[in-house]
């Protein structure tokens, strides 16, 4: 799979998975502040899975405070800062308290908006979720899930399990069908904990998916 290229979400689902708003999703589309391709039909993917990640770093720019308009500015500021098109998606950026984009250069981080360089421990990644392959995004955990991935190399890019890489839809069906939560612990050779958690966490949020387009 073409990580920049190759569909591999679509907008409701990605809004189900990193818990952002659809309509804030399609803003970002149009707007570019994240990257898409054109559906093949109505409601097939039009994300990547770099554009996934992108909009996983923009929501966490929400989520500290940015508003919608230094959302756009961010994103286009790293990307020129880069001369990289897909500069969110790397593992250089940053932010600090006053809501700054900072990027790693070198081993040190400067402040985007006038390159002054800023003290290493003041800086805060938001990248935790996010596990590289070089400069390459290779798969982003679902922190709202529990061990769960998105990882483009397992399951066509849909949510898998850790450790058996199980997609979470197999363990959502045998639960939907009524097996009991250790049979399903035992089938994946996972935790009944986890197993329990995850399927608590993926419930609530397809509640909240229905909630939310009634």
């Amino acid at each position: 799979m073409d990580i920049y290229h190759d569909p591999m979400l679509n907008v409701l689902d990605t809004s189900r998975y990193l818990a952002i708003p659809a309509e804030t999703l399609r803003n970002w589309c149009a707007n570019g502040a994240i990257h898409s391709v054109a559906a093949e039909r109505r409601g097939w993917p039009t994300l990547p899975f770099a554009a996934v990640v992108e909009s996983f770093v923009l929501r966490q720019l929400r989520d500290v405070g940015f508003t919608r308009r230094q959302i756009t500015e961010a994103a286009d500021g790293v990307r020129r800062e880069f001369n990289d098109a897909y500069g969110l998606a790397r593992p250089g950026v940053g932010y600090a308290e006053g809501l700054e984009i900072f990027l790693r250069i070198g081993g040190e981080y400067y402040r985007a908006r006038d390159r002054q360089q800023a003290v290493k421990q003041t800086v805060q990644s938001f990248h935790e979720c996010i596990e590289w392959i070089g400069q390459e995004p290779a798969r982003l955990k679902l922190a709202r899930f529990g061990n769960v991935y998105l990882d483009p190399r397992f399951g066509w890019g849909r949510p898998v399990a850790e450790p058996s890489q199980v997609p979470v839809q197999a363990i959502m069906d045998l639960w939907y069908a009524g097996e009991p939560i250790s049979a399903i612990a035992s089938e994946y050779e996972m935790q009944a904990t986890a197993v329990d958690e995850l399927i608590r966490a993926w419930s609530q949020a397809n509640d909240e998916r229905f909630t939310s387009a009634a």
